[in-house]
């Protein structure tokens, strides 16, 4: 059983990450929490990692940028919430090697999504 509040941030993190696939800590910063300091997400991501509903790689060439992944089990769980039923999962990311192989492309996709979601809200605030 997890832990992850209804209401909370981790929900929401789970509820990002699942469609996405992957992303890095910054990133899941921009989309759940872009106007606290990234402490908070920061601690956030290893206690889905402790509820083993995220995994993470480092990409050492990458300057160890950390990117997040959601388990097979996170993605069963997310996909159980109401705001998530009648979605499709996307195919998971089944070890650290398979998450290395995957991370450009979907860090990429990632990027791109986020973009036009910051777009949208600033035209929305205009």
């Amino acid at each position: 059983m997890t832990d992850v509040d209804a209401g909370s941030r981790d929900r929401l993190a789970l509820a990002v990450l699942t469609p996405y696939r992957m992303a890095t800590t910054e990133q899941m910063h921009r989309v759940t929490a872009p106007r606290v300091h990234i402490e908070q997400t920061r601690r956030r991501l290893p206690r889905l990692r402790e509820e083993g509903l995220t995994e993470r790689i480092t990409l050492s060439q990458a300057g160890r940028l950390r990117v997040w992944f959601p388990t097979r089990y996170g993605m069963q769980l997310a996909c159980e919430w109401p705001e998530m039923r009648g979605r499709r999962p996307p195919k998971t990311v089944s070890d650290p090697t398979a998450a290395r192989l995957r991370a450009g492309h979907a860090l990429t996709v990632t990027e791109t999504a986020l973009v036009f979601l910051e777009d949208a809200a600033a035209a929305a605030s205009r």
